[in-house]
């Protein structure tokens, strides 16, 4: 029971929403483009470069608003490039995506080489962090469940009140309507006169836009420091909910959040001594079951749609022969 309560208590709630906060940001920028019918996978390589590119903002200027800022920029620029490549040049998605993220993590341990003559990590450095917001009056109502509720950095609040922003974005905006319309049916849009490619720009522009927010937490909010490779999977895992969850909000937390409580878990592991390269392993276990399940579910649709497409093919080949049988003689 005493383990028990080392690993199952507030603490543990407290550290899957600071956990879930970036990877929620970064796939909620990713349902922009999933909506719009763009796979993206290079949100990894934006929310790296956000968060590197947000820490030398922050260090120039003083200012950790300014760092954000820096930070976003540098993720939009990546998403541009992106949706030129993608959508105006007509490139593979993926191979585009992958591109991009091997040039994040190349361009930021160069440039961190370069400005602060290190690899590994920045510390220190004048690093200006993301404030924590303290909510009034949650201690006196809430008591030692307060944590829950107050005492996180603005990211982790703008995260989570996104989504059913984004909720309603998608139902009741004429531009998320443009955006579910373009990925669903094109051919649709292109007769209604919406430019599909204006809005898989937008779509792309705003999910660099959430990428760079993920990526200005991460070292601004998350932790107060940069390191090489600092997202660390987390776009891949954000990929990888937008894949089940189709770009849906809700679906996407759901995901987010057991990827946030498995990533805490594994962290207050190491408290009880198991191997750190098993304790690394755990939100990506999670993933591939997570995954393993969505394909078993649907594989009884695939079966069917498998066999009717399979007795459509054989009616059209035995109607000419039966056609061909009935000539006069």
């Amino acid at each position: 029971m005493e383990v028990l309560d080392k690993l199952l208590n507030v603490a543990l709630l407290v550290a899957t929403l600071r956990t879930t906060a970036p990877i929620l940001l970064v796939a909620l920028g990713g349902s922009f483009t999933t909506k719009a019918g763009i796979f993206n996978i290079g949100l990894e390589g934006q929310m790296l470069v956000g968060a590197f590119f947000a820490v030398l903002g922050s260090i120039w200027s003083g200012s950790a608003l300014i760092g954000v800022a820096c930070g976003v920029a540098a993720a939009l620029v990546f998403a541009l490039a992106f949706a030129v490549l993608v959508v105006s040049f007509r490139a593979n998605e993926v191979v585009v995506g992958l591109a991009l993220n091997i040039l994040a993590g190349g361009m930021t341990i160069s440039l961190m080489k370069a400005i602060f003559g290190t690899r590994g990590s920045i510390v220190g450095q004048k690093i200006v962090g993301l404030p924590k917001v303290q909510i009034p009056g949650a201690r006196d109502l809430l008591g030692s469940w307060a944590p829950l509720v107050s005492g996180y950095t603005p990211m982790v609040y703008v995260a989570f009140i996104a989504v059913p922003l984004l909720v309603l974005f998608y139902k009741r905006t004429r531009l998320g309507l443009y955006i579910r319309v373009v990925g669903e049916k094109p051919e649709a849009a292109e007769a209604l006169g919406i430019s599909i490619t204006r809005v898989r720009y937008t779509a792309s522009l705003l999910c660099g836009l959430l990428a760079g927010l993920a990526g200005a937490h991460l070292s601004l909010g998350y932790i107060t420091m940069f390191t090489e490779n600092m997202s660390s999977g987390r776009g891949f895992m954000a990929v990888a909910i937008l894949i089940f969850s189709a770009g849906d909000p809700l679906k996407v937390l759901a995901g987010c959040l057991l990827f946030g409580f498995a990533d805490a878990f594994s962290l207050r592991l190491q408290t009880f001594g198991f191997p750190s390269y098993l304790i690394l392993a755990v939100p990506y276990l999670v993933a591939l079951v997570a995954l393993f399940a969505l394909s078993y579910r649907s594989r009884p649709r695939i079966i069917r749609e498998t066999l009717e497409s399979m007795k459509k093919m054989l009616s059209v080949e035995t109607k000419p022969a039966e056609t061909g049988n009935n000539h006069p003689r």
